[in-house]
Formats: structure tokens, C-alpha cells, sequence
């Protein structure tokens, strides 16, 4: 069992060492990449990156059997699910890939993982195949469901940048409304100022107004789109006042001196709960160290001297 459980950290080991090599090797790259995202856009590192993949996936044979995978699991795949996964990977930020085909790559990693599992594993339980099956059966599973913790894991984080970039954001298009500037006009000026995942969500409401749907619309299917509480609540403000003929610069002003409010109601919340999430730690790894300190020697005397 102890030779079984080696195996299974040494695997895991190669896995963060491969992944640790990999960035040291294509660090300058790396660095490369986010200093041109942060000097001229995302536009350019994007359709690098595009130009890139699509070269890496136009082979013939790769194409067809994707194909064949991409038509199989559409089959058995869900209606529901499909649409809970298409939302999901929205939110997440990956509105691009489709949901059959990230359920495909869930199904490639799961069977590969399993199988380079279970031909690592036989030759150290002697040849157990029913336990080698059941640990390779263990670590598919693991490499299915690591896929939807990342993306739950990628919508929180996304959902956090959107809370902190919207102050700011508004901020930016009240002064530019209030310079004379129309509302999309603001709202373009902004996102290609201020490129982020607020921006992203934005640039898509803004494409779906060029393409005919009423700005009233695209605002609301944004809203849906969003998976955060004050962005669907700021959301629905512009939306009213849109729909009431207010005057956009006072609303946007308003939402924005809220916005701060709320971040400021929030940061004392966390201040507030900072001394609970302090006690657990000072109870499990301060507060014992410090009675063997005082205690230790006072016991090690009663035991050698005794009471006397």
C-alpha cells in the first residue's frame, strides 16, 4: 500500500515538475505576451494566440477523428447539461468553446488519466488488476470533475475582477457622458481603454446592438449573462432608467457613488470577520506551542522531583 501510495505522489510530483519546467523554459515568452497585452491591447495576443492553435489543430487526421469525437458525444450528451455547461463556460470566461467540445476534452483526459494510472500502478501491486483497475478507476473520475472545479474556480475569479473593475469602469463613462459623449460611444471609449472581463461582457452587449437587437435588450441579456449580484443590480438601474427616459449621466453618476459605497460596506464586513478566521489558527498552532513552553519544564520537575 505504502509502494501504491508512492507511486501515486511521484506521478502527481512529474505532473507540477513538468508544469514548473515548462514555465521556466517559455518564461521570456510569457513575459513577452503580457507586456504586449499591457502596451497595446489584447487584439494582437489574441489573434497570435488564435493563428497559433488553429495552426496546431488544422491537421487533416486531427480534424477528422475531433470530428467523429465531437459527433459521438453530441449524441449522448444532454440538451439540459449542454445548456448548463454552455452557461457555466461563459461565466467562466471561455464563451468560445462549446460545450460538446469541453465535455470531449473531459472524456480524453479522464480515459488518459486513468490508463497511464493503471500502467504505472500494475507492476507495483504484482500484478493486482482488480486494485489497479479501482485506482486507475479513482484517478479517471479525479480527471473528469478537475475540469468543472476549474472552471467554478476561473467564475469566481472572474466574478471577483468584475466587482472591483465596475467602480472605475462607470466612473470613466459618467465623465465621458458628461463630456457629451453618447452612451455606447462612452461605453466602447471604455472597454477599449480599459480591456478586462467587465470590458469583454460589454464589447459583446455593443456587437449585439450593431447586429439590430434593441439597446434595452442586449443590456438584459447582458445582466443574465453576469453571474454577480451588483453588476445584475447596477444592471437593472440603467435598464429602468433607460426605459423611463432619466437622463444617463445622473443614473451612471448615482450607480457609481453606490458601487463604492457597497465595496466599503463589504471591506468592513471581511475586517469584521478577520478576528473569527484568526481564533481557529491561534487555537490549533499558538496556543499549544505556548502551554508547552510555560507547562513543559513545570511538568518535567514534578516528574524528576516529584510533589515534594
Amino acid at each position: 500500500m505504502i509502494s501504491v501510495l508512492f507511486m501515486i505522489c511521484a506521478f502527481v510530483f512529474f505532473i507540477f515538475l513538468s508544469a514548473a519546467v515548462l514555465k521556466t523554459v517559455f518564461r521570456k515568452e510569457l513575459a513577452l505576451e503580457t507586456r504586449v497585452e499591457h502596451y497595446f491591447g489584447q487584439n494582437e495576443t489574441l489573434e497570435r494566440k488564435t493563428k497559433k492553435r488553429e495552426s496546431g489543430l488544422s491537421h487533416p487526421l486531427f480534424r477528422k477523428y475531433w470530428g467523429i469525437g465531437i459527433e459521438q458525444v453530441n449524441k449522448t450528451f444532454a440538451r439540459k447539461n449542454q445548456k448548463r455547461l454552455t452557461i457555466l463556460l461563459h461565466e467562466a470566461g471561455f464563451g468560445r468553446r462549446s460545450a460538446v467540445e469541453f465535455r470531449l476534452i473531459q472524456l480524453l483526459l479522464s480515459i488518459g488519466g486513468g490508463f497511464v494510472t493503471f500502467l504505472l500502478i500494475t507492476p507495483v501491486t504484482d500484478g493486482n488488476a482488480s486494485t489497479s483497475f479501482i485506482l486507475a478507476l479513482g484517478i479517471a473520475f479525479l480527471f473528469y470533475r478537475y475540469p468543472l472545479f476549474y472552471l467554478a474556480k476561473k467564475k469566481t475569479q472572474r466574478v471577483k475582477v468584475i466587482n472591483k473593475e465596475m467602480s472605475d469602469f462607470f466612473d470613466m463613462v459618467s465623465l465621458l457622458l458628461e463630456a457629451g459623449v453618447g452612451l455606447e460611444g462612452a461605453i466602447a471609449n471604455v472597454c477599449a481603454r480599459k480591456p478586462g472581463p467587465l470590458a469583454d461582457e460589454f464589447n459583446q452587449a455593443l456587437d449585439e446592438m450593431k447586429r439590430g437587437k434593441a439597446r434595452r435588450e442586449a443590456f438584459y441579456t447582458l445582466k443574465k449573462r453576469v453571474p454577480s449580484d451588483h453588476f445584475q443590480s447596477v444592471m437593472m438601474s440603467i435598464i429602468q432608467a433607460d426605459h423611463l427616459g432619466i437622463g444617463m449621466s445622473k443614473v451612471i453618476k448615482n450607480i457609481t457613488t453606490r458601487i463604492r459605497e457597497q465595496r466599503r460596506e463589504l471591506a468592513r464586513e471581511q475586517a469584521m470577520k478577520a478576528p473569527v478566521k484568526m481564533l481557529i489558527p491561534m487555537v490549533v498552532f499558538v496556543f499549544p506551542p505556548l502551554f508547552i513552553i510555560i507547562i513543559g519544564p513545570m511538568m518535567v520537575k514534578i516528574i524528576v522531583d516529584g510533589f515534594g
